[in-house]
Parts: C-alpha cells; sequence; structure tokens
C-alpha cells in the first residue's frame, strides 16, 4: 500500500513540460479535424495540466475536466483530478466536495479517501501557518508601534529639555 507521504509528493510532482506539449498538440489537432475532441483527449490533456507546475494551466485543466463531467461522462477519474487540480491551487474545500462526489459514485474508493484525508492536514496546517503569520504581525506590529511611541517621547523629552 502506498504511504500518504508518497501520495503528498506524487500530487506536488508538477508534470513533465514536453508531456503537456504533446497533449496540447494531440488536443489542438483533433480539434482541427473534428468538431468535437473525443473524452479521451481531452482528459489526457486535463490531466497533464492539472500537474503542470503553472497556476493558469491547473485552472484551464480544471475547465477541461469540468466541461467533460458536464456532458454526462461523469466518470470517476474526471471527478478525482478535478479534486487534485483543486488541491493543488490550494482550493481545498472544492477538492473535499470532488472527492466526496468521487465516494458517491464509488463507496470505499481508497484513493478518495486518502486524497481528502491529504486535503485535511494540509487545511489544518495551511491555517496553522496562517495563524502563525499573523500572530507574528500583530507582534511586528506591535512592536513598532511601542519603538515609534519611544522615538517620540525621546523627542519630546529632548525638545522639553532645550
Amino acid at each position: 500500500m502506498t504511504s500518504l507521504d508518497d501520495i503528498i509528493e506524487d500530487l506536488d510532482a508538477p508534470c513533465d513540460e514536453q508531456d503537456i506539449i504533446e497533449h496540447e498538440r494531440l488536443y489542438n489537432e483533433e480539434l482541427q479535424n473534428n468538431p468535437v475532441v473525443t473524452s479521451r483527449t481531452q482528459f489526457g490533456y486535463g490531466y497533464v495540466l492539472v500537474k503542470s507546475p503553472y497556476d493558469n494551466d491547473i485552472r484551464k485543466g480544471i475547465k477541461l475536466l469540468e466541461d467533460l463531467c458536464q456532458s454526462g461522462v461523469d466518470q470517476r477519474d474526471f471527478v478525482y483530478y478535478l479534486a487534485v487540480g483543486h488541491y493543488r491551487l490550494h482550493d481545498y474545500s472544492k477538492a473535499i466536495k470532488h472527492c466526496q462526489r468521487v465516494l458517491e459514485m464509488e463507496p470505499g474508493n481508497h484513493q478518495a479517501t486518502q486524497l481528502m484525508e491529504i486535503i485535511k492536514k494540509k487545511r489544518k496546517k495551511d491555517a496553522l501557518i496562517g495563524a502563525a503569520v499573523l500572530g507574528g504581525g500583530a507582534v511586528a506590529l506591535t512592536s513598532g508601534l511601542v519603538l515609534a511611541g519611544a522615538v517620540v517621547a525621546a523627542g519630546i523629552a529632548a525638545f522639553k529639555s532645550k
């Protein structure tokens, strides 16, 4: 069985740039020659895009996968990789929603269950980091105000002593 750390590493690992270029070429070629792209080609392109290191690519991949789901072809893989895309954009609420959809389609799906566990841990960790940054900012602001107050008080004292 794969460990959660291995899954996280795979989720965070970007797709090879050449894979993206090749899938884009296939997608555009098929689009040029046919009125509609096959779901297989669209899924392949959407998949590599949600694994891209670039947020705009990930968003484009999400759109392709959403279009597949709306076309009545709501396959588990399409929905799962929607969850992956939203996870990679740090949109954890939507990622969890898609994991839940996978579990509705296929109760007990181990992949979706593990992804949901990872997302919940990541969301909690990000919230703790955010709270620490916010707390650190409040301390810095307070320290800055105290220092500014001390400088003003010293200036007033120096002015009065003249």
